[in-house]
This record gives C-alpha cells, sequence and structure tokens, in this order.
C-alpha cells in the first residue's frame, strides 16, 4: 500500500490491515477457526477505512472503491459462516452476491475513471480466453452452481479487464482476485490438488491491498501513472 505523504491515521490503519491479513493467514495455516473468525471479517472494514482516510489525504474521492471493498467484507463473513455449516449453500450464495454487487462498485468506479479507455485489447482477449478455458474444464463438476459461478466469473473477470487500464498495482489487483477466486472454484467442482484456503487468503488480501493502492495512484491522460 502506498506509504508517502499518508496521515498517521492513514498509516496506523495500513499497519492493521497487515497484522489482521498475516493473522488470518496463520490462522488458517493451523486451522485456527478462532483466529479466522477474529480477523476475516475486519478484513476488508479495516482495509476500507485506509483508503477513506488515505483518499481524504489527498483530497480524492474513494466512495465506489470503499462501497466494493465493504461488501467484500460482507461475503468474507458468510464465506466463513458457509465453512462451518450444515448447509452450506445458504451462505455461500450470498456470500458470492455480495462479492459480485462489490466487483460491480470497483467497475463502476474504474468507467467513471476512463479506464475502459486504456485497456489493451490483448489484456481483454486474453482474460476471456482464460475465464472461457476455466468454466469449460469446471462446467461438468459445478452441478446446481453452474449458472451462478459463470454470471459471477464475468463480473469478476470484467472489473480485471478495467482494473488493468488503470495502472499497474490494480492490474495486478485485479489478476490476483481472479487466480484466488479461480482456486475456490477448482475447490467447488473438487479438482484434485487445487490448494486451499491457505493460498486463497493471501492472493486475496494482496488483491485487495493492491486495487486500494491502485484507486490511491491516479493515471494522467496516456496511461501512465502520474507522480505523486
Amino acid at each position: 500500500m502506498p506509504d508517502r505523504d499518508l496521515s498517521r491515521r492513514a498509516k496506523i490503519l495500513a499497519g492493521a490491515y497487515t497484522a489482521l491479513s498475516a493473522a488470518n493467514t496463520a490462522s488458517v495455516a493451523r486451522g485456527f477457526r478462532a483466529g479466522e473468525w477474529a480477523t476475516k471479517p475486519f478484513l476488508m472494514p479495516t482495509l476500507a477505512a485506509f483508503t477513506l482516510a488515505a483518499a481524504r489525504d489527498r483530497d480524492e474521492n474513494a466512495g465506489l472503491p470503499v462501497a466494493g471493498m465493504l461488501l467484500g467484507g460482507l461475503g468474507d463473513t458468510a464465506l466463513l459462516a458457509a465453512e462451518g455449516s450444515d448447509n452450506p449453500d445458504l451462505w455461500f450464495l450470498p456470500g458470492m452476491g455480495f462479492f459480485a454487487a462489490g466487483h460491480a462498485c470497483y467497475i463502476a468506479a474504474l468507467v467513471k475513471d476512463g479506464a475502459a479507455g486504456r485497456v489493451s485489447p490483448k489484456v481483454a482477449a486474453g482474460y476471456g480466453a482464460a475465464g472461457a478455458l476455466l468454466m469449460a474444464g469446471l462446467w461438468s463438476r459445478l452441478g446446481d452452481l453452474r449458472i451462478p459461478v459463470a454470471a459471477y466469473s464475468a463480473i469478476l473477470l470484467s472489473m480485471a479487464v478495467l482494473a488493468s487500464g488503470r495502472n499497474r498495482q490494480a492490474a495486478v489487483g485485479g489478476a490476483s482476485f481472479v487466480l484466488s477466486d479461480s482456486l475456490i472454484a477448482g475447490r467447488l467442482a473438487e479438482i484434485p490438488g487445487v490448494p486451499g484456503e491457505s493460498v486463497v487468503m493471501p492472493t486475496y488480501v494482496a488483491a485487495q491491498a493492491l486495487l486500494a493502492a491502485g484507486w490511491l495512484r491516479p493515471q494522467d491522460e496516456t496511461g501512465k501513472p502520474a507522480e505523486q
């Protein structure tokens, strides 16, 4: 996350997000459910608070990205509940819906920023091909989740494509989000050997942090990052 010209409050919140991320990763690795509940629901609210504070330092508006992060926090909590539920679909589908709504907020922010005009056609085609191949490989294994996962994937990939048109941090953040959620999709489809939460969570928290950094580092009209 950016650390230049930040207020003390923003730096404290950045440190809190880093600490929560590390604690969550350790909890997941050890299968410590209490630790997951003590950290995961607070990751996105903390990142949202950081983004608001940092944006205020720069006199910028981060309302849409912050809304996306908060919706992601609701999704995190729903998916965490799904893992320990006798009826995981009761929590998983709403959780996916929260994330889809969060991506919609990111998409709206990126469109408003003009990122669509800076997207490379090769990047867009690459994401489209990767998404099609992934769904083709998982389709027969997803059962009743086929349509929801396909719809969510389309929204996620659209966000990643648009993020590639903002700056390098946002581009890597979007790609990391696609990687993290692709692993979740692989696990849903019960593909052997797909890494679990010990890989999903680190890529996810990194993705969100990089997207936050992307919102806080604007671009000039040529598509190059503006000087800070």
